[in-house]
């Protein structure tokens, strides 16, 4: 199981933050791969999730199980860019993402792309501060508007 939260990890990481992955270094990915597994084992206690869940998350698709939206709320929540009240704070990923890439012209495309999402702050949620509804909104938004610039996931 823990080899499999470790991808889990990673993948979600691999969806939910913006860069083309040609564009990294290997410190870089290493870097963030590790931070990434600490905060899924802190989250996965909290907020189990099934191997489909994992599955789906490789596959870049939304978990379907019922931990799945709460695990990344978690997750969200330790990286700071989701608040206490349950909203997305893309400036905050942003300031994330700044301290991986220096490029301008990446931090543009990174910055629209974030900004294309901003809409799930607007989504009606039954949840509220929770955040699980909305974690899972982020998460679709993101996967989806990926490729319109230019990012794999």
């Amino acid at each position: 199981m823990f080899c499999r939260v470790i991808l889990l990890s990673s993948v979600y990481f691999l969806a939910l933050t913006p860069y083309s992955i040609n564009a990294m270094t290997e410190a870089q990915k290493e870097m963030i791969k590790q931070h990434f597994e600490q905060l899924g084992m802190e989250c996965i206690g909290d907020n189990p999730i099934t191997e489909q869940d994992i599955n789906d998350l490789r596959a870049k698709k939304a978990p379907s199980g019922p931990g799945g939206p709460c695990f990344l709320a978690c997750i969200q929540r330790k990286i700071g860019v989701m608040d206490e009240h349950g909203m997305m704070q893309n400036e905050n990923a942003l300031e994330l993402a700044k301290k991986v890439f220096q490029d301008e012209e990446e931090l543009k495309i990174i910055a629209d792309y974030l900004h294309s999402c901003k809409s799930v702050n607007d989504v009606s949620v039954s949840d509220g501060e929770k955040g699980c509804e909305r974690a899972m909104a982020a998460f679709k938004c993101m996967i989806t508007n990926a490729p319109a610039f230019g990012i794999e996931v």
